[in-house]
């Protein structure tokens, strides 16, 4: 199996339509984001040392599983997990989370060669999903700050009925901290593992041309262009790809890459707002070209 991808960026900054896209691609499945590789690692990181031909201890790490935030989507059933995982006799625990997630594929109806996954939190866990996949492929998604100061912005007045609705930063002091801390973060932790790994793609790019982004994406991936992708809005409408809870705030997934999108910031936001970003971010969204 080719090596995994993991999807890293700041809230808002179209990680999850990008999962949507590279998820539409024949040999690649990520699933809805539930980040129990990393809440697990402790305890189960040392695998090989433990008993792993007992079925007590197989079956702990299924009760955990099931008790992480959002598992549910995944629509996993216990029982034939446990067969499953049973008879792959997982050597790692990389291994074991590996075919947590090839079973997930299976129990969709899709062969795939990768699987990947998309998680917003995991920016401050690079290092440790570097140490659990050595070979893994990182794509980093950036996008402008102040465009995702507005998203945080018009996302925190909506009432959203779930328990797993976003908590933002309202403020736009807060909102450029919080943005500047996890570009830093970011790069710092690739910087630490070698930047080889990743693969870091804008979101201006795939929103205003997007076939060329993804071209580009998967010749970076060594995976042929799969122009399924570019339908992801449709799959996702047909196949529920996005959990329907969540669309109560990622409704654009099902919808073409919008371009006003881009830039929104300059309307959206006070000259004042802008100085105060701008003033807090200044060296970060320079890095990444945001100068305008």
């Amino acid at each position: 199996m080719n090596a995994p991808i993991f999807i890293i960026g700041n809230p808002r900054s179209g990680t999850t339509l990008l999962r949507l896209m590279l998820t539409c691609h024949r040999n690649i499945v990520i699933p809805p984001e539930c980040g129990f590789a990393v809440w697990l690692y402790d305890k189960y990181k040392h695998w090989e040392q433990l008993e792993k031909d007992s079925d007590s201890l197989l079956m702990g790490f299924i009760h955990d599983l099931m008790y992480c935030r959002k598992i549910e989507t995944w629509n996993l059933e216990e029982k034939n997990l446990f067969e499953f995982l049973s008879g792959r006799k997982p050597s790692s625990y990389s291994e074991l989370v590996s075919y947590v997630y090839e079973w997930y594929a299976l129990s969709q109806g899709k062969s795939f060669k990768r699987w990947g996954d998309k998680n917003n939190f995991h920016i401050h866990h690079i290092l440790t999903i570097k140490a659990m996949f050595p070979n893994t492929c990182f794509i980093h998604i950036v996008r402008d700050g102040r465009d995702v100061a507005c998203s945080y912005k018009k996302l925190n007045e909506r009432r959203i009925d779930s328990p797993y609705a976003p908590r933002l930063p309202n403020t736009i002091e807060d909102i450029a901290e919080e943005w500047k801390a996890n570009v830093e973060i970011a790069t710092k932790s690739f910087a630490a593992i070698g930047w080889e790994s990743v693969y870091e793609i804008k979101f201006e790019y795939l929103i205003l041309d997007t076939e060329m982004s993804l071209r580009n994406l998967c010749k970076q991936l060594g995976e042929e262009y799969d122009p399924s992708m570019l339908n992801y809005h449709v799959t996702n409408r047909e196949r529920g790809l996005e959990t329907k809870e969540f669309l109560q705030w990622k409704e654009k997934t099902l919808k073409l890459p919008m371009r006003r999108e881009v830039g929104r910031y300059k309307s959206e936001l006070t000259e004042q707002q802008i100085h105060i970003f701008q003033s807090i971010a200044a060296k970060e969204l320079a890095n990444y070209g945001y100068t305008g």
